[in-house]
């Protein structure tokens, strides 16, 4: 448990730093492909006229923004964060979209919503994943508010299978990326290295796939996006038996 807080502080409090610089830094971190890679992580979750749809994780609404868009005027988007500044940056680029009222932000924890059980028609973590304190907990929370047969879809950063790639993945993250968000962003090292540090400790897709099997989850499937630079999961919330 005091891990778990101590992490929580820790992720906190650079994020809190971040915030007002997360949505250009995103565009570096994520290959300028994270807008591709949100949509693509919409189209897998395969909804048909959903009502109620969570965001967890949601930092800034980027994912938000594009299921209420995607998703249309009929479903509502629980989006959820446990870190203020984040929140209090999203609540102000909602007023410019349109879409206040399809959208709902919470400050609160995804290890342990207060959200009902069996409430969800899809429950979405994009690129906030490797930075929970218990990635088991989330799983088994993720599962407890989506209904029976409802999707969870992770959308994540990954390290690439094979030498070449990996290599080159590496220097970029570890040289390139932190030059560039130093120079455009005025983001010091001291910031950005918790964001590649919390990659290198991240499971790889088998593992997370695992565990989703382990916490309630059926028909477990993962894709590879970028060669290998990120990865979408998907699955579904099994149904009792009988």
């Amino acid at each position: 448990m005091a891990r778990s807080i101590s992490k929580n502080r820790i992720v906190r409090n650079v994020f809190t730093k971040l915030a007002l610089f997360y949505d250009k830094l995103e565009i570096k971190l994520n290959w300028r492909q994270g807008v591709v890679w949100r949509k693509s992580a919409i189209a897998a979750a395969k909804l048909q006229k959903p009502q109620y749809v969570l965001d967890g994780c949601s930092g800034t609404g980027l994912l938000s923004f594009e299921l209420a868009r995607a998703l249309g005027p009929t479903c509502q988007v629980v989006a959820l964060d446990f870190c203020p500044a984040m929140i209090a940056l999203a609540k102000q680029q909602i007023r410019q979209k349109n879409i206040r009222r399809r959208v709902e932000f919470k400050n609160e924890n995804i290890e342990s919503m207060p959200l009902p059980d069996n409430f969800f028609d899809a429950v979405f973590i994009a690129f906030g994943m490797r930075f929970v304190s218990d990635i088991r907990v989330v799983l088994q929370e993720s599962c407890r508010v989506l209904k029976d047969g409802a999707p969870l879809i992770i959308l994540e950063q990954a390290v690439p299978p094979g030498k070449v790639m990996r290599g080159y993945a590496r220097m970029v993250r570890e040289y390139w990326l932190p030059t560039r968000a130093r120079m455009t962003c005025g983001i010091p090292a001291v910031l950005y290295h918790p964001l590649h540090d919390s990659l290198i400790h991240y499971p790889n897709a088998k593992k997370i796939g695992r565990m989703m099997l382990q916490t309630g989850f059926s028909n477990v499937s993962y894709k590879s996006l970028g060669r290998g630079v990120a990865t979408i999961h998907r699955a579904i919330k099994r149904k009792p038996e009988g």
